[in-house]
């Protein structure tokens, strides 16, 4: 396969668009995960983390091997280098520690992707129990080895320094109850960068691997808001997120809009910034100006958000934006018209010359 050469000014447009991708993408995971437990419950959100990794791990894993050039390595290994490459190209920290070719450690190290800053703290032991013993188990079966096992160690939530375990290939077949256990260890193997494994670089060069980032973030957004409507049906999801977008909004504004790197608040200066946010995505907006006070922005799809033609959705998503135009400019009014058959959608921004709120 020939990789596409990207200039600098190309690599320096992919970063920003990943940078975008990744920082809008995980604030959305994080934060519809988070109402779900502000208003559902410790236990919802379990629900929903552990029915997202399943999901997660059927689509991406047996695939990604062949992709990461992994597939013939010994089972403990496929396993561990796929959690410590993948969760990388993801824009995650991780350290792996090849004990021998039947143990190999991991470390998820802070911070948390899923849950930026202090909202860390606000997050149940349990779920990060839920998350590491969701999918780890589950990676002997998939590769066809019944001998393999994940062992977690570490919890950060429970005031270790990173989240960690490793896997093992025992000498027995694993009944499935047996292929995750809690051993707490006060002392494991150290982390040596340059004995780390590394991606084929021909294979896996800088712009495949920047996409692959903001692929990651896209399908997590995809599939959290589907796991939450599986979960609750569209109604209350739609109002889930809704809540999530509008707070989101509130807190992420500021940096967000900054690493657009659009000056000012006017009508155009929305209707771009937000076709950057957007576009960061595989949409193609567009934006313009239709004078000094109004500005329009158009696209036909919505990526990553799921359920394209769901009006409750689609209106959800909308209160992030909507919430945002009142935080930068409340003199702007944003108008939205949605079609629901065809899916394009138009946002009209218009200088009221007044205070609206």
């Amino acid at each position: 396969m020939e990789a596409k050469q990207f200039g600098k000014d190309d690599m320096a447009a992919l970063k920003k668009r990943v940078d975008i991708a990744g920082a809008f993408g995980w604030s959305v995971v994080s934060g519809v995960t988070a109402i779900v437990l502000r208003e559902k419950g410790e236990a919802a959100l379990n629900n929903v983390w552990r029915t997202l990794m399943a999901a997660e791990q059927s689509q991406r894993f047996v695939e990604a091997l062949e992709k990461l050039g992994i597939r013939n390595d010994p089972p403990a290994v496929t396993a561990a280098k796929y959690h410590y490459f993948s969760n990388s190209i993801g824009g995650l920290t991780l350290q792996y520690v090849e004990e021998t070719p039947k143990k190999v450690w991991i470390r998820y190290m802070p911070p948390w992707g899923t849950f930026p800053g202090i909202s860390a703290l606000a997050v149940p032991s349990s779920v990060r129990r839920t998350i590491l013993s969701t999918w780890h188990p589950r990676n002997g079966e998939l590769i066809g080895c019944p001998r393999l096992g994940w062992v977690a160690t570490k919890f950060v939530a429970e005031g270790h320094p990173y989240d960690e375990g490793y896997f093992m290939e025992y000498d027995h077949d694993l009944r499935p109850e047996e292929r995750f256990r809690v051993e707490h260890v006060d002392r494991s193997p150290e982390f040596d960068a340059a004995k780390a494994p590394k991606l084929d670089p021909s294979q896996w060069p800088e712009a495949r691997i920047l996409k692959g980032s903001a692929n990651y973030a896209a399908d997590y957004v995809k599939h959290a808001i589907e796991v939450v409507v599986s979960q609750f049906g569209m109604h209350a999801a739609s109002h889930l997120v809704a809540s999530a977008m509008k707070l989101l909004a509130v807190q992420f504004t500021p940096s967000l809009k900054a690493a657009t790197e659009v000056e000012g608040n006017s009508p155009a200066a929305l209707a771009q910034t937000y076709a950057t946010i957007i576009g960061a995505f595989k949409n193609a907006p567009h934006w313009k100006a239709l004078s000094e006070d109004v500005a329009e922005l158009s696209f036909e799809t919505f990526e990553p958000f799921p359920y394209p033609h769901s009006a409750q959705m689609r209106a959800a998503v909308f209160a992030y934006f909507e919430m945002s135009v009142r935080t930068l400019n409340g003199h702007v009014r944003l108008a939205r018209h949605y079609d629901e058959a065809s899916g394009f959608e138009r946002w009209t921004f218009t200088d009221t010359k007044t205070w609206l709120w």
